[in-house]
């Protein structure tokens, strides 16, 4: 949806920060389900200029994700996981 498509419906402000959290939300909550198909161990890659390369799950926590490449830890975001 464009910045024009969302102007021409006329929301005011409370409903744009409404239609943001639940966009946010929504967001999370795929995360969180794709994640729930990976386990301590599997392969994934991240989704980040940063971090090329294939890691491995070390840790999952609530929201985050400790991978870790050649002995290098890093902490991620489940929604920056794809599956190896």
């Amino acid at each position: 949806m464009t910045y024009s498509e969302l102007k021409s419906l006329g929301l005011d402000l409370t409903q744009l920060k409404q239609l943001k959290r639940n966009v946010s939300m929504l967001i999370e909550d795929i995360a969180v389900d794709n994640v729930q198909s990976m386990r301590v161990g599997s392969k994934v890659t991240i989704n980040h200029p940063k971090a090329p390369g294939t890691w491995t799950i070390n840790k999952i926590n609530r929201k985050t994700v400790i991978v870790e490449q050649d002995g290098r830890k890093v902490k991620s975001s489940m929604s920056l996981l794809i599956a190896a």
